[in-house]
């Protein structure tokens, strides 16, 4: 498990900012639906990657559960932050794969607004518990 070194709060006041990664892996799956969908006419896009960005997704949201209930752990783990940060540009380079200028419509682009909005969302609640914290880019 990675720790998390900068969510000193109770597991109850995370609990919007779980939900809200909950909508991000969710949200995620229906990408890989339309994905799914298109690739007979896209046979290149990377389902591994949107796998992968779940994983980070729910690997983040059970290492903040953990931190709730635990209390915050020192060690060299990457912050929430700076993971936030990191899972924010991954999203972008998938979202890339389908919703550049120029590609072919897979069908996700309104799925894709769903996600960003949960993402932030997500950074939102994060940033309210966390107000001495610098905030993401």
């Amino acid at each position: 498990m990675t720790e998390i070194q900068d969510l000193p709060v109770p597991l109850h006041d995370a609990k919007l900012l779980l939900e809200d990664l909950a909508c991000v892996c969710g949200t995620l799956s229906e990408i890989m639906t339309a994905w799914r969908r298109a690739m007979p006419w896209r046979p290149e896009l990377p389902l591994n990657s949107l796998t992968a960005l779940q994983d980070t997704t729910r690997q983040l949201a059970a290492d903040i559960a953990a931190a709730g209930r635990a209390g915050p752990r020192q060690g060299p783990a990457l912050s929430v932050a700076e993971r936030f940060s990191v899972l924010k540009g991954a999203i972008a380079d998938a979202r890339a794969t389908t919703c550049a200028p120029g590609t072919a419509e897979a069908g996700d682009r309104r799925l894709w607004e769903l996600l960003s909005a949960a993402v932030q969302r997500a950074e939102t609640q994060f940033a309210d518990l966390t107000p001495d914290l610098p905030a993401t880019g």
